[in-house]
């Protein structure tokens, strides 16, 4: 005999909100698996050291990626956040951004001069335009992670896409999962 739809529905939601999912991911979201030679990026691996990523504290990382091309014009970047809320994905963030004003602002310096963080350097790993392209690997390396406190614990999902603004095409686009946790 089987157990009731009335029985089994309460116990699957308690498990589903409950319990986190404690995966990382990081997924090429290309569509129809679009890889070709005006693709700007490929994200080959990416690994966190722990199942969460918590906050505050430092996250051990390491990521293998390859800039396929030369980027010297601008490039679109738009990112989704998504936060799980109950069964549902709720946006948390939408914004379109120039990519190399968005990395020129997130490392500038106080004194007003841009650097790239000691563990990117030290890999040789761009962090401003323009790129050349190349295979990049960092290392597993420790990077702080502070958690403004309008930010909730849970589940989360993001999507960053590069657009070329001229045209609209689609250069580049990785999905990722992870979880928020405090412990």
């Amino acid at each position: 005999m089987f157990p009731s739809v009335f029985t089994t529905a309460p116990v699957l939601v308690m498990i589903y909100v409950l319990c986190p999912v404690s995966a990382f991911y990081v997924n090429d979201c290309m569509p129809d698996g679009q890889y070709n030679s005006d693709n700007v990026l490929h994200v080959s691996d990416a690994r966190i050291g722990s199942t969460y990523v918590v906050a505050p504290g430092n996250l051990r990382v390491t990521v293998d990626f390859e800039i396929l091309q030369n980027v010297d014009s601008e490039l679109e970047l738009s990112v989704v956040v998504k936060k799980k809320v109950w069964f549902f994905w709720a946006t948390g963030h939408r914004s379109t951004h120039s990519l190399c004003d968005v990395l020129d602002t997130a490392f500038l310096q106080e004194n007003g001069t841009t650097t790239c963080p000691t563990q990117l350097s030290n890999a040789g790993i761009p962090c401003r335009c323009p790129f050349t392209r190349g295979r990049y690997t960092l290392p597993w390396t420790s990077f702080e992670v502070i958690k403004p406190d309008d930010v909730p614990y849970g589940n989360y999902w993001a999507e960053a896409r590069l657009t070329d603004p001229y045209t609209g095409e689609l250069k580049a686009c990785h999905s990722m999962g992870f979880y928020l946790s405090s412990y």
